[in-house]
């Protein structure tokens, strides 16, 4: 649907939303005609958004509330501190979610560690 979209639409701008970690997520991408990608934190992996910007996608990661991001810490995942990084390093475009102010801290600290 999203490809036929676009066929109809070229101005309208896409993004695909990746609910699994695809073996050729560039295949699914330019397949259905994405101008970006949306990939859920668990499926985010940096080589993944190395080659997706090599191919010229942009990547948005949703978050999850600071309070669901502490199972991670429970569970021996640094997340957020992951996070952070991925976002300093240049391997996420875009970041959303509910809690705006968690968010602006991330963004604020990917800053300090990107300088």
């Amino acid at each position: 649907m999203l490809k036929r979209a676009v066929e109809r639409h070229p101005a309208i701008v896409t993004q695909a939303i990746i609910h699994a970690r695809h073996v050729d997520i560039l295949g699914v991408l330019r397949g259905c005609g994405a101008g970006s990608v949306s990939i859920e934190l668990d499926m985010f992996r940096p080589d993944d958004a190395k080659a997706l910007h090599d191919a010229g996608f942009s990547i948005r990661v949703n978050l999850p509330r600071s309070q669901a991001l502490a199972a991670y810490r429970q569970g021996g995942r640094d997340i957020v501190s992951a996070v952070v990084q991925w976002i300093a390093e240049g391997f996420i475009d875009t970041i959303s979610g509910d809690d705006v102010p968690f968010l602006a801290r991330l963004v604020e600290r990917a800053g300090v560690v990107g300088r």
